[in-house]
């Protein structure tokens, strides 16, 4: 299975729409929708700190590579301070955001482009700011990634990196998670590998905070809701990844535990060529 089957697979589209429209006749709130579309470790609070930094940065047209189904690019869109784009290399996935995006309210039209992330579509000094919310994880040859990114960023322009990352213990990973069903799909590095590439592609890494504790708290609060049934709604992760999510939660938190994994957020600027 390719990286696009594992997360477009188990997703009904047809069903998902229905379901949405019937419990919220008024459109969903990102609130409401965040069981669904903030998949990440740290959920929409995660996704709250990103905002945060852009409130100073300011930047005026973001991309976000590895857009999923819009969670972020809606929390982006709604604090109207800059134009967002979105890419993601699962099709299904942009033509859901597109679709979901059209139900909340205010009803929106995000840009999203389907394409692989080490051939971006983008002219030079494209944007001021590209962000990352677990995507490098799946992107083999991080430094192609990299290379692009730097040159479709303009000068001095920020990179934001809230990812996923190798921990000191790799050998006690554990599968299925939710970005990969093997071995195969998941291309984690090291904090130090990331930082030598960084720099190595002209970024200034200006602050990085380890969030592996934190994530690890949100994952076991997760996990009871899980088990008391309180999660049990319309809305889920099992909607866009299947049943086998019953595996991934409680398998992100033993490699948390046992230090398989780590969770960063890198904040960069690029540097002068």
């Amino acid at each position: 299975m390719d990286i696009d089957q594992h997360y477009s697979h188990h997703t009904d589209e047809t069903f998902l729409l229905q379901q949405l429209r019937k419990r919220y006749p008024d459109g969903p709130s990102i609130y409401q929708l965040a069981p669904l579309d903030q998949l990440h470790i740290g959920g929409i609070k995660a996704s709250e700190k990103l905002l945060l930094q852009l409130e100073t940065l300011k930047p005026a047209r973001i991309l976000e590579i590895g857009s999923g189904i819009g969670g972020l690019m809606r929390m982006l869109t709604a604090n109207k301070a800059a134009e967002v784009v979105g890419i993601d290399i699962t099709h299904r996935f942009n033509r859901l955001n597109q679709a979901i995006s059209g139900l909340t309210d205010p009803a929106t039209s995000p840009a999203v482009i389907t394409c692989d992330a080490r051939q971006l579509p983008f002219a030079n000094d494209s944007f001021d700011c590209i962000i990352f919310q677990h995507s490098l994880l799946n992107i083999p040859h991080t430094d192609l990634c990299l290379q692009e990114c730097r040159r479709v960023l303009n000068t001095e322009g920020s990179l934001l990196l809230h990812e996923v990352l190798q921990g000191p213990n790799p050998h006690s990973m554990r599968y299925p998670v939710p970005w990969a069903s093997s071995a195969k799909q998941s291309h984690l590095i090291t904090f130090e590998a990331m930082s030598g590439l960084l720099q190595q592609n002209n970024f200034t890494l200006e602050r990085a905070e380890n969030w592996s504790n934190e994530a690890l708290q949100w994952r076991q609060r997760q996990a009871n809701k899980e088990d008391s049934g309180k999660s049990v709604t319309a809305l889920s992760p099992t909607k866009i990844l299947g049943e086998a999510f019953s595996q991934m939660g409680p398998n992100v938190m033993a490699n948390l535990n046992a230090g398989a994994v780590e969770v960063w957020q890198l904040s960069c600027h690029g540097q002068k060529l």
